[in-house]
């Protein structure tokens, strides 16, 4: 079996290396060659759109869709990604790390996630136009 290259994207193997690599510095299998679509809003998409990312895939500071506390967990409170935009909060991403029972995710406000298996997807929040970034002031 033979590989061509395509293109747009022209594939390489250097000496040694295992991987075929694009121009850009890419593998044949990353998403960006699989056409996949961007994980952030984009530009020029409608408002009313429903947006998600997988857990493994969030970044500090992604607002998010979250439920009310459903308990506590050593004193943290517990929130869980929510299925629809009804009676949802939106929280920020802190940072997420692998557990033994799953993936936690660390929310600014001090919340958690319990262990979460599988691919679990979360709703990214709408930007909210009347907030204001606080301002810093000279002393």
């Amino acid at each position: 079996m033979t590989t061509v290259p395509t293109p747009t994207h022209p594939f390489a193997r250097a000496v040694g290396d295992v991987a075929w690599r694009c121009e850009c510095g890419k593998t044949r299998k990353a998403a960006v060659h699989r056409g996949a679509a961007s994980l952030r809003r984009p530009a020029g998409s409608a408002p009313g759109t429903t947006v998600t990312v997988p857990t493994s895939k969030l970044t500090a500071g992604e607002p998010v869709l979250t439920t009310d506390v459903v308990g506590t967990d050593f004193g943290l409170p517990l929130v869980r990604p929510t299925k629809s935009r009804r009676e949802s909060r939106v929280r920020v991403v802190r940072s997420h790390c692998r557990a033994h029972g799953g993936v936690v995710v660390w929310f600014t406000d001090g919340t958690k996630t319990p262990p979460i298996h599988g691919r679990t997807a979360w709703i990214v929040a709408e930007p909210d136009p009347t907030a204001q970034m606080p301002v810093s002031v000279p002393a």
